[in-house]
């Protein structure tokens, strides 16, 4: 086992060797995910293991992280626990991963090396609500002031003076 963030890995080599690796990756190694949220300081635990399972290259384990991000109701920021369950067939085409048993979902390699942190970043992308807001707004109790005086004008109040004209 490794606690150092290791860089570009071969799967299937890891998983001839069972390489479990276990230790935190850091929100600024992950660009596409820091595009997503609101703070990019603070990290990510992760554990996972590359193993053999009969025909399948198995990477499995887990990705957790509490995220900050865009409320989508009122536009502030939310905080939400991304918890992960990582369960990834290597494969190399798209044919392969048609193929691939359950419950694996499958992580195509391209080229014959991958950045390990590519697949913690893809985990908790995958992780994160299509539509994250606060469980106020779920309820329609927490909404912005901007919005709040908007809802309570007259809609059509400058159409009104528009036609009196």
């Amino acid at each position: 086992m490794s606690s150092s963030l290791p860089g570009l890995i071969d799967p299937f080599a890891l998983a001839s060797k069972g390489w479990h690796w276990q230790g935190s990756v850091p929100f600024a190694r992950l660009p596409r995910l820091v595009a997503m949220i609101v703070n990019s300081e603070g990290a990510a635990k992760v554990e996972l293991t590359f193993s053999q399972i009969g025909k399948v290259v198995a990477v499995t384990g887990r990705v957790e992280a509490d995220l900050e991000v865009v409320c989508q109701r009122c536009l502030e920021p939310v905080r939400i626990e991304v918890r992960a369950v990582v369960n990834l067939g290597v494969v190399t085409s798209i044919a392969e991963g048609d193929m691939l048993p359950e419950p694996y979902e499958p992580l195509l390699l391209e080229e014959e090396k991958l950045r390990f942190s590519d697949i913690v970043e893809d985990e908790l992308i995958l992780a994160i609500p299509v539509v994250p807001r606060h469980a106020e707004c779920e309820r329609g109790g927490h909404t912005s002031r901007k919005i709040q005086t908007k809802a309570h004008s007259a809609p059509f109040a400058e159409l009104a003076k528009l036609m009196l004209k």
